[in-house]
């Protein structure tokens, strides 16, 4: 029998099981670009924030909803734990003057299963479990205001094409939408047969644009109110059915967005929906069982949701940011999570760096930010982003991305042993280099940082860019440009893995300057951004050259850049652990005795796991393999409080205390599934194990530190180099065993010693 989760600072609490179907509020399901946010009914309207089917960044289904005898059936519940599969069910609510006699409820069942394919596709199933016949009629009410995403979360629009009036043909409804560029955009509804009766509702009495009260561009903290859109049009299908005792009749429906434009030469062409993206299974994983059945349901949940969100964008396959808000490409959040997911899946690192590669900055455009050799930060392909009201064409505003495109390049390279891949990446990593030494350091003091934003972009350009996630403990203002702290250790840890790459096979006076330059760089980062007397690390240095000395989580990627002198990183370890900064469910992102500190704020004073990966990552790093284990340990604790066993984007940072039984509260817009989330467990069981691989020299070294739950991880299938390789490791603590199963010799080092060759 597995053990229980054993929570490592308070009180022993064992975890026995997951919530595993669960009644949230919102169901999120997605293949290929297409995703469908709804409640927990399967409706989509005004109760959910933000709720639709989307398609290319454009909403083609706003409203969508179900009614027995024009009445809501009752839900009894309902899952999306598949990610492209919703099943519902219902039964009825007392009906009236339907039959011989009285209704009751519960005795007619309605069961609603929704697929999520190249549209959407729905069976709905009606039983009567009653002993006389009854007749009944399903409604079903459909709109779609086509708004872009970016409008949906509150940004102002300039000008607005024209919503169509629904249009009926036999067994098909059309929605439509005229968009200013000319564009045809459709939703097809099909029926197995045709509606009893139509209604088509031309907008009088009906608004859309009331339902986000809320900003939907998270990480502001304050309200916006949508700008009105207009009345939109929407259409009433009524559909009668005779059932007699025990009977049952189906009824299914496809709904297939359509996207019609004009070319140059005056021809006119549809946009494919989709190109028929892959099944979810054959994202080929390794497999990986331990001893502890809650971690494992956890792990499968991790690897099943960065399935759905790998996505086929026009320019190749990349992981989306996370659902509802950032399905697009995403240059750092790709990038980390690829980083995070390396012991799993070599190849999407390759896919990302070549996605990357491919819209890698080569011109100056302020609107843009982009710039020579800079990675992107947000691809869009929606109605703003073609009429340039938002400058996601793709969009660089990001400090960040460029070193970490770097890093992971390095890491990849440390995974596959490829010349081939270093030939191919290699140029590209050269003008990010250029990128980071040139453009990067705009004030030139030798630091990477971000000056004036574009008008249309960020304020702030590291991974906590809202409004206020930068700030003086005294409330003076922070100037730019701005270098961030956790900056720095990215370029300094891609620094030294592109010096390593060349030194194998390219060229060793470059790899020597490479170090050289970094080196440069840690001298510089100890000398500027140590507060002595905070004995940590400040956030960022300022135009001014003035210290943020801010208590965040930032200094702790530092650690993972490898950039931290010994001496101090101790101070940082512990610093981090103290009760202002670790919440008892992971590290904030905030100190909560700084003044704006705030544990339901975005980025001042959340928890956001990964950030906690990153930093555990470092604390490895380091040699506090405890405190490394602790954060592991208390972030599975987490997910299991949180739907489906799912790591959200980020929850708050209220404090654990274990004599009050409390639980961690989740951010009211947080994305989930949400790609670097979903990285986090399987990146920390990486951090666990201290893998380290050398594949080009055919050694993996292994430096396990396993936490008291966890005694047993078997790994079957793992690409290393041009090699399969099987794994189990037993023990606790240091003391462990592995044993390895590999097609070709291999040198596996553990803790020093030498188990296999």
């Amino acid at each position: 029998m597995p053990r229980g989760l054993l929570h490592p600072v308070w009180p022993k609490q064992i975890v026995t099981e997951t919530r595993g179907v669960m009644r949230t509020g919102t169901m999120v399901l997605k293949q290929g670009e297409i995703f469908v946010v709804s409640d927990e009914r399967g409706d989509i309207g005004r109760t959910v924030a933000g709720a639709g089917l989307y398609f290319r960044d454009t909403r083609f289904l706003s409203d969508y909803q179900l009614l027995l005898n024009d009445e809501l059936p009752d839900l009894l519940d309902s899952s999306g734990t598949q990610n492209t599969v919703g099943m519902f069910q219902f039964g009825n609510p007392l009906l009236d003057g339907v039959a011989a006699q009285t209704v009751l409820p519960n005795t007619i069942g309605i069961q609603r299963y929704r697929v999520i394919d190249q549209g959407m596709t729905e069976q709905i199933q009606i039983r009567n479990y009653n002993s006389f016949p009854v007749s009944l009629s399903l409604t079903f009410i459909v709109s779609a205001d086509f708004r872009d995403i970016f409008d949906v979360r509150g940004f102002r629009r300039m000008k607005r094409g024209r919503v169509l009036l629904p249009r009926r043909d036999e067994n098909e409804v059309v929605l439509g939408y005229r968009a200013v560029d000319g564009h045809l955009l459709e939703t097809v509804l099909h029926f197995s047969r045709p509606p009893d009766e139509t209604a088509i509702v031309a907008g009088a009495g009906y608004t859309a644009e009331l339902e986000e009260l809320r900003a939907m561009l998270p990480g502001n903290d304050r309200v916006v109110r949508s700008e009105p859109a207009g009345h939109t049009p929407r259409a009433s299908l009524l559909f009668r059915f005779e059932l007699k005792p025990q009977s049952e009749a189906m009824l299914s429906l496809t709904l297939t967005p359509r996207w019609t434009e004009s070319s140059s030469d005056g021809q006119v062409h549809t946009v494919a929906t989709t190109k028929g993206p892959l099944p979810v299974a054959s994202e080929r994983f390794p497999i990986v069982e331990t001893n502890n059945e809650v971690f494992n349901g956890l792990l499968d949940r991790s690897l099943r949701d960065l399935r759905t969100l790998i996505t086929p964008f026009p320019g190749g396959r990349i992981v989306a940011a996370g659902i509802p808000w950032f399905v697009a490409p995403f240059g750092r959040d790709s990038l980390i999570t690829a980083l995070q997911m390396l012991m799993f899946s070599p190849q999407m690192a390759v896919d990302t760096l070549r996605f990357l590669a491919r819209q890698q900055g080569t011109r100056v455009n302020p609107w843009t930010g982009e710039e020579p050799g800079k990675i992107l930060h947000e691809q869009r392909f929606g109605e703003m982003a073609r009429l340039s009201e938002v400058p996601h064409v793709p969009y660089y505003g990001t400090v960040d991305a460029t070193p970490l495109f770097v890093l992971l390049f390095g890491e990849v390279l440390r995974w596959t042993g490829s010349r081939e891949l270093f030939d191919e990446f290699r140029e590209p990593a050269e003008r990010a280099i250029a990128w980071i030494n040139r453009y990067g350091d705009s004030n030139g003091d030798g630091f990477v940082d971000y000056g004036q934003p574009s008008r249309g972009g960020l304020v702030n350009q590291g991974w906590k860019d809202s409004d206020d996630s930068l700030q003086n403990p005294d409330g003076s203002p922070v100037t730019p440009p701005i270098a961030l702290v956790e900056v720095q250790g990215y370029v300094y840890r891609a620094k030294r893995v592109l010096a390593d790459a060349h030194e194998r096979w390219g060229d060793p006076r470059r790899a020597e300057e490479l170090r050289n330059e970094a080196e440069a760089l840690r001298q510089r980062f100890e000398e500027r951004f140590w507060s002595e007397g905070d004995q940590f690390y400040g956030q960022a240095i300022d135009g001014t050259g003035r210290l943020v000395t801010a208590i965040s989580s930032n200094p702790g990627h530092c650690l993972f850049g490898d950039i931290v002198s010994p001496e101090r990183a101790a101070l940082v370890a512990e610093r981090l652990r103290a009760a202002d900064m670790y919440s008892g469910w992971g590290i904030r992102t905030l100190s909560s005795l700084m003044p704006h500190y705030n544990p339901m704020s975005y980025h001042n004073g959340s928890v956001w796991p990964h950030d906690n990966s990153l930093i555990a990552a470092g604390l490895r790093r380091y040699g506090f393999d405890e405190a490394a284990a602790d954060v592991f340990s208390d972030l599975v604790n987490a997910a299991t409080h949180f739907p489906y066993g799912r790591l959200p984007e980020l929850f708050c940072g209220f404090s654990r205390e274990a004599e009050r039984y409390t639980f961690p509260i989740a951010y009211p817009v947080s994305c989930s599934p949400q790609a670097w989330a979903a990285g986090t467990l399987p990146y920390l069981l990486q951090v666990v194990l201290g893998l380290e691989p050398d594949a080009a020299a055919g050694q993996l070294t292994l430096r396990p530190y396993l936490p008291d739950w966890l005694d047993t991880v078997r790994i079957r299938g793992m690409q290393f180099g041009d090699r399969t390789i099987d794994l189990t490791i037993r023990g606790r603590g240091r003391d462990v065993e592995v044993m390895v199963d590999a097609e070709h010799e291999l040198a596996v080092v553990v803790n020093g010693q030498v188990v296999a060759r």
